[in-house]
């Protein structure tokens, strides 16, 4: 666990990057399912597309050992509307790449196995390699946790925030990014 102390402090990084919507959970109460990774696999225009979405992440059960092995998991909501579809991209670009500074700030206050898992598809290239290993951007680039097969709707629920899916981009998206901490 961390102490209440270096807890003030990292909540201090998480503001200080602009993110003053986020919760503590238990990484245990993570829901990871295997019907996320099904529906990536069909139902996603990302599957095998990405170097940081599936097949190039760990198998679901990889995924649940994972979780078990941190301490503490911190949820960022993240909400947006837009007018166009296609807007979504730099957005989340932008704010992922805030995330990654965070990350990275949290790291250096001693957290060493600090990992992030972005809001969306990594898209810190306009051309993606496709695979992991080619990846031109490994110490940056990061999994989604739908990615590492975490059930967003039902894990953000459980802390009574709003998600649902969405009818047209006239609706509010609420996103939510995860960073675990040890």
């Amino acid at each position: 666990m961390i102490k209440m102390k270096n807890q003030k402090e990292i909540e201090k990084i998480f503001i200080k990057h602009r993110f003053k919507d986020f919760k503590w959970i238990n990484p245990q109460k993570i829901i990871v399912s295997h019907w996320v990774r099904l529906k990536c696999m069909y139902g996603c225009k990302e599957y095998g597309k990405n170097a940081c979405c599936p097949p190039n992440t760990p198998s679901v059960d990889e995924c649940q050992k994972f979780f078990m092995e941190y301490n503490e998991c911190v949820i960022f909501h993240i909400k947006k509307k837009f007018l166009k579809p296609e807007q979504r991209y730099g957005w989340t670009r932008g704010i992922n790449e805030r995330l990654l500074k965070l990350e990275q700030e949290v790291f250096f206050t001693g957290n060493q196995k600090t990992f992030l898992m972005f809001i969306d598809s990594c898209n810190i290239c306009t051309n993606c390699s496709k695979e992991r290993i080619t990846c031109n951007y490994k110490i940056s680039a990061r999994p989604t946790p739908e990615a590492m097969a975490v059930d967003v709707f039902s894990t953000a629920r459980q802390l009574n925030y709003p998600i649902k899916i969405l009818h047209d981009y006239s609706e509010t998206m609420n996103r939510y990014a995860f960073l675990l901490i040890k």
